[in-house]
């Protein structure tokens, strides 16, 4: 077998259409779409323009019939899949980036917060105010615009997230070889993990294993 070969088969399948959607806003869950960075369990799982639009369907920010409608447009132009594709790993490591800086309470660079209203700027020029359940918010058609319809609401997102007044609520899972980040709803700012039964359960694992061995030491 070749070295090409061997490398596509220990690749584990993407889960973009499965991932946990446990960020606690959409800006986070995009930034979880790569998960374990810089560590031996890196999983990248939005890797083209078809799981990309597994994610999109599975945090619902289109609907399965909207998905299906975009899926069309482009299968005969490849070039805009591809420049979607980039736009949107583009914009999710913005966000990565900007949430690493909250969840580690360092300042948010001027350029990176300029980036940021800038993308959700250009998403804007395809949004209506529109009125749902007594409030006015920012809706988008995706037959008109679907990179729009897309962008604008994870954009907006991000930008929420940024305007927190207790930006000490965005974190990062302590969880080994995880990073995922979240924002901290609980009414004290206890939580530590992207999920209790993930990454907390594996913690106290290790914990308990690691008294076993002091213990019979």
């Amino acid at each position: 077998m070749s070295s090409a070969a061997q490398s596509s088969v220990l690749v584990p399948p993407s889960r973009a259409g499965s991932l946990a959607l446990v960020g606690g806003t959409l800006a986070l869950d995009l930034a979880n779409t790569s998960s374990g960075r810089g560590t031996e369990g890196h999983q990248e799982h939005l890797r083209n323009f078809d799981t990309a639009m597994q994610w999109v369907e599975h945090a619902r920010i289109l609907t399965a019939e909207d998905c299906a409608a975009v899926r069309r447009v482009v299968a005969s132009r490849p070039r805009l899949a591809r420049a979607f594709f980039k736009r949107l790993l583009d914009i999710r490591e913005l966000i990565w980036t900007i949430a690493t800086a909250l969840a580690e309470r360092r300042a948010v660079p001027d350029k990176l917060r300029a980036a940021l209203t800038a993308a959700h700027a250009e998403s804007l020029r395809c949004a209506e105010l529109t009125l749902r359940d007594g409030v006015y918010m920012w809706a988008w058609k995706p037959r008109r615009d679907f990179q729009a319809a897309i962008l604008g609401p994870i954009t907006l997102s991000a930008l929420t997230l940024l305007m927190e007044k207790d930006l000490s609520r965005t974190k990062r899972c302590a969880g080994r070889e995880c990073g995922w980040l979240f924002f901290d709803a609980t009414k004290n700012k206890s939580r530590r993990w992207c999920e209790m039964s993930v990454c907390g359960n594996r913690a106290k694992v290790r914990v308990a294993r690691a008294r076993q061995r002091a213990q019979s030491g």
